[in-house]
């Protein structure tokens, strides 16, 4: 995890397609989408979709969850020569993996958070990383930190809420780093202004960008795109995804429309359109009809 700016990992954002058009504006290093441990070790077969690419390699880390030491390990070996680094989730909030006991319920469970990153650190050759929240239910961080160092971790990265707090709620970037790993900070960060001031107050190495880089990867190079530039960048990600997932391109494109078309006249309109088209060609024609009309207006 070379550089300071890094795309965070998203379930269901951060693939192939999506990576390539962050690293294009400035991205230094990404995470895959999060891969189950016990899914790779059952079938490592079908989670080729998620293993970062050829001429990606260098710069993606592969992030697994789940709940045992065992099967974590078994995983992590499995992966190691398909990415840059192994990292663990020990930070997501979403309830059906906290039911698992994996993601953020390994915060209530330090010891096995412990056994879990050791385990991981034995069977592989490469580094690991950690991604984690301040704690479940209170900010716990003084204690989560210490654990993944003395585990051995070679990083670590928080999101500066708890799990209970999801995605609302004030975000601390003001954090105690002890500074014995590299701390990477994320949370609400919308512009490299941010990161600075996330850093300065964390102390971090770096920073982690995720929401705020859906349908606007210029976030990593503080540029305001022209028209013609979003554009260019809406058809060539499409295309880039539609090559990666086929027909399911048209759905999986929605979750950045909003973000591609923020602040744009009519924009409300144009989704609301946009939105029940389930042909790559036509939602093409819908893009560069309603960008034609920008020019004009």
């Amino acid at each position: 995890m070379k550089g300071k700016v890094g795309l965070a990992p998203m379930a269901g954002v951060t693939n192939y397609s999506f990576r390539k058009i962050c690293f294009n504006f400035g991205a230094e290093f990404a995470y895959t989408e999060m891969i189950s441990s016990e899914s790779v070790v059952r079938n490592i077969s079908i989670n080729e979709k998620y293993f970062p690419k050829d001429g990606e390699k260098k710069k993606v880390g592969i992030q697994i969850f789940g709940s045992d030491p065992f099967v974590m390990a078994e995983a992590a070996k499995k992966l190691e020569n398909y990415g840059s680094w192994i990292d663990i989730n020990a930070g997501c909030p979403v309830r059906k993996v906290i039911k698992k006991g994996a993601g953020s319920a390994l915060l209530k469970d330090l010891k096995k958070l412990k056994n879990i990153i050791e385990s991981v650190k034995q069977a592989v050759s490469c580094s690991v990383s950690v991604k984690v929240r301040l704690g479940f239910e209170k900010d716990d961080f003084e204690r989560i930190y210490d654990t993944v160092v003395e585990s051995g971790a070679d990083m670590i990265a928080v999101h500066g809420r708890t799990a209970k707090q999801m995605y609302s709620g004030k975000v601390i970037w003001k954090i105690k780093n002890k500074g014995y790993i590299p701390l990477y900070i994320n949370g609400d960060i919308n512009s490299l202004e941010e990161a600075k001031v996330a850093m300065d107050l964390s102390g971090a190495t770096g920073v982690l960008i995720g929401r705020a880089s859906i349908g606007n990867p210029w976030v990593f190079s503080n540029k305001i795109p022209s028209l013609k530039e979003k554009l260019r960048v809406i058809l060539e990600h499409f295309d880039l995804l539609e090559k990666e997932v086929g027909n399911r391109a048209v759905v999986e494109f929605r979750k950045f429309i909003a973000g591609y078309t923020k602040g744009l006249k009519g924009a409300r309109e144009f989704r609301s359109k946009i939105m029940k088209i389930e042909d790559s060609e036509k939602l093409k024609h819908y893009f560069l009809d309603y960008f034609l009309s920008l020019y004009s207006s």
